[in-house]
């Protein structure tokens, strides 16, 4: 394999991540599990340590969260580096154009995490990415025969004995084109193998029967189409295509990829993910003696990508006003922030750094800090914090 112009998608899991490449000169692809040498590499101990880091006070012991993470980040990007090492990529910063992490569900944690690991990486934001499984599902679909998702499309994930199904749709009326993929029942497989058939029938029936699918995709080792034949049939009723396939989320994390980085064959559609701010954010300010209204955050991008800062004098009361706008223009609403114990200064003299970022997609986390006027009015420093449900 030739280790320059790589594509490079990454399912990262606990139990068995795997590698998808994607050669862009020569146009070939392949699968792989992540190994060091000869052993394959596990991300449990990472990943639970991420999951822990998960809760409702975001800065508490913020320090020795921090270092945590850097220690994390330090471990699995080594890790990273010995598993693309053993593909023949020695020096990702360079060999790999565009690499793409996928697992189940993002968190801040995880966000953080693997923009450290992109960092050692020497991979910069026009070449990394992340997404979870969802918008791997998304990336996977499209890029197969367009007659494969001319209807709905469905999933089911095999994960021991239980299995998920999530299903996705195009709405062909807008423009863009959108597409959404959502999650529907969970079943556990109970008792001896020799009944699952019917189990998963029933659950193949309940799944199915409510739209026209074009096509359905299966992953997982538990699925076995020799015994399940009953479902396997039922899964083939009206014509639909059915794949078993290996490694749709490497290889859906490999194709985001590419759309991102060379091939843009999807700029028709839109994908409304869980991942989606569905709101714009603003301030009604006044600029060059203008009032007008200053957009801040927009909608249509995944929150773990909007990021602001901005300075802006505050006149009147200690508060901050934030109109909030659904992607349509409706659902407007405005949020009021106060600031107790802000000095009172002279009119436009309330000098303020403002912050915006996410830890969800609908939540928006705000800081404001005093910056102060200059050596007449210095700034105190004081910081005021706000989640905003967005």
């Amino acid at each position: 394999m030739r280790v320059h112009n790589l594509i490079v998608g990454i399912d990262l899991n606990r139990t068995a991540p795997q590698l998808c490449y994607f050669d862009t000169e020569r146009g070939d692809s392949g699968t792989a599990p992540l190994k060091a040498g000869n052993e394959e590499i596990s991300f449990r101990e990472v990943l639970d340590a991420c999951e822990k880091q998960v809760g409702d006070n975001l800065y508490e012991d913020a320090e020795s969260v921090r270092q945590e993470q850097e220690i994390l980040a330090d471990k699995t990007a080594g890790m990273l580096r010995q598993a693309l090492a053993t593909l023949g990529l020695e020096d990702p910063g360079s060999q790999v154009s565009g690499m793409m992490i996928t697992v189940p569900v993002l968190s801040r944690a995880l966000v953080n995490l693997i923009q450290g690991v992109y960092e050692r990486l020497e991979l910069d934001s026009s070449r990394a990415f992340l997404q979870d499984y969802k918008e791997s599902f998304y990336y996977h679909t499209l890029y197969q025969k367009k007659e494969l998702w001319s209807r709905n499309v469905g999933f089911f994930l095999f994960q021991d004995r239980d299995v998920s199904f999530c299903s996705l749709s195009s709405n062909h009326m807008t423009r863009p084109v959108t597409v959404t993929v959502e999650s529907g029942m969970t079943v556990h497989l109970n008792g001896d193998p020799s009944v699952w058939d019917s189990q998963f029938c029933r659950m193949v029936d309940d799944s199915l029967r409510q739209n026209l699918y074009s096509s359905v995709f299966l992953m997982g080792e538990t699925f076995d189409k020799t015994a399940m034949s009953r479902s396997t049939a039922l899964l083939c009723k009206g014509g639909r295509k059915v794949f078993v396939v290996d490694n749709l989320f490497a290889r859906g994390a490999c194709c985001g990829a590419r759309e991102k980085t060379v091939e843009r064959r999807l700029a028709g559609y839109l994908y409304l993910g869980d991942e989606l701010i569905r709101n714009n954010v603003g301030m009604q300010m006044t600029v060059q003696g203008t009032k007008t209204f200053y957009p801040l955050i927009s909608a249509g991008v995944n929150w773990y990508e909007a990021e602001r800062d901005c300075e802006i004098l505050l006149v009147g009361d200690p508060e901050l006003t934030f109109t909030l706008t659904g992607m349509d223009g409706g659902n407007r609403r405005e949020v009021r922030m106060e600031l107790p114990g802000l000095p009172q200064r002279p009119p436009k003299t309330n000098r303020l750094h403002l912050r915006f970022s996410f830890e969800s997609a609908h939540r928006m986390m705000i800081e404001v800090q005093d910056i102060g006027f200059g050596e007449m009015y210095p700034g105190t420093g004081q910081i005021w914090r706000e989640e905003l449900k967005a």
